[in-house]
């Protein structure tokens, strides 16, 4: 601190005059008249300077807060947007997950009715085909019968014995 006192105070001292005249008055005169003619010429073109500048800033400011009411309220709608979009597909969901249960029912029942129709066509089918089976064996069976004379059986006896069995 000692240092910076003696560095500001060594050249006031050393350059001090013992008494001489000096021109301070008249440089201090010339100084303010300077200064003064300075103020009066560049003041108003520093102020409207400065006033043009802290209205530029002041619109710049303004817009950047517009901009910033924007952005926000379009964060705020994008975010219901996607609020909305969160029930949507939550709805969408459970309307899905409700259509595969009513379809897995309906499908669970029409393939029951086809089985069911399956096994009965099958079971007629099998019952055509025992008839056929019987016919053909009965057939085969009489042919032989008619064509052997093995047995011998009066015409009028058997078609008795066929009538009884039909009737």
């Amino acid at each position: 601190m000692l240092r910076y006192i003696i560095l500001f105070t060594f050249p006031i001292l050393a350059f001090a005059s013992g008494g001489g005249e000096t021109d301070i008055f008249p440089r201090a005169v010339n100084f303010f008249l300077f200064a003064g003619l300075l103020y009066y010429l560049l003041a108003n073109i520093i102020k409207n300077f400065f006033k043009n500048r802290k209205s530029s800033i002041a619109d710049k400011l303004n817009a950047i807060q517009e901009r910033l009411k924007e952005s926000k309220k379009r964060k705020d709608e994008a975010l219901e947007k996607v609020e909305e979009a969160k029930a949507n597909a939550k709805a969408l969901l459970s309307t899905s997950e409700k259509e595969s249960k009513i379809m897995l029912a309906k499908i669970s029942s029409d393939l029951a009715l086809e089985l069911e129709n399956l096994e009965k066509a099958s079971h007629d089918q099998m019952n055509i085909e025992r008839r056929k089976m019987v016919r053909l064996v009965v057939n085969e069976i009489l042919c032989e019968l008619f064509t052997e004379e093995s047995i011998a059986i009066d015409r009028e006896k058997f078609i008795n014995i066929i009538l009884k069995k039909v009737a």
